[in-house]
């Protein structure tokens, strides 16, 4: 009998927040003034193609990394931080931080892994004290972004690279592990995990997990924060 440990694995978008990150980071992006509205309405695009399983991620991920060739890494590290504080947070879902709580009082470990950048999933984990992030890595030569990513993508059969690659560095066993997730696209880890759990899933997933008798786990939707009068 293994004696492995087992891992919780949550997924990012629609999964511990309600919406999808990259189209948040282009309309918060287009309001700092980094970005056109066509660029906007590209990402708006593109994640209907994602949500039906039509979009080729590679060339859409080396299409928006060109505009940050050059830009240093640290300007991206606290672009990100005001993004979260502003965006993301209050998209946090209670049910989602519960779970999270939940598996970590519990002294599990426990793992964020998303296709969105590190850099994009780490305030969310230092936010929630969760202690591994796993995600798309980008290419960083002498502090400043090349316009690569390190290969693979974390998405597919990527998120499965680096959840084994996280699971043999901290001795753990992949196969008894549990992960939460939305998307028809995390079928390969959804497959290798014992404990697949579905989250506000998309209309494949869904029809999926009933066949299958998976969990499915529809959390609400935050509530607004009130703005504050000025």
């Amino acid at each position: 009998m293994s004696t492995m440990k087992p891992i919780c694995f949550f997924d990012m978008d629609k999964t511990l927040i309600s919406g999808n990150s990259g189209v948040s980071f282009m309309r918060y992006s287009f309001r700092r003034g980094k970005t056109t509205r066509w660029k906007v309405l590209k990402s708006l695009f593109d994640y209907f193609r994602y949500r039906y399983d039509l979009l080729n991620m590679e060339v859409a991920y080396r299409d928006s990394l060109r505009p940050l060739a050059g830009v240093r890494e640290e300007e991206l590290v606290q672009f990100c931080q005001e993004w979260f504080e502003e965006a993301v947070r209050p998209l946090i879902f209670p049910q989602a931080r519960e779970y999270v709580h939940q598996h970590l009082r519990k002294a599990e470990r426990v793992a964020i892994i998303s296709n969105a950048t590190s850099y994009a999933v780490d305030p969310l984990a230092r936010h929630l004290g969760v202690p591994h992030i796993l995600a798309t890595r980008l290419e960083v030569r002498q502090g400043r972004f090349t316009g690569n990513y390190i290969a693979p993508l974390c998405f597919r059969q990527g998120k499965v690279f680096w959840a084994e690659k996280l699971a043999r560095e901290l001795g753990a066993d992949l196969s008894q592990s549990t992960f939460y997730t939305d998307s028809i696209t995390d079928l390969p880890l959804l497959e290798r995990v014992k404990h697949p759990r579905v989250v506000n899933p998309d209309p494949k997933l869904r029809n999926l997990a009933r066949k299958k008798g998976w969990p499915i786990l529809d959390f609400a939707a935050p509530p607004r924060e009130k703005k504050k009068a000025s």
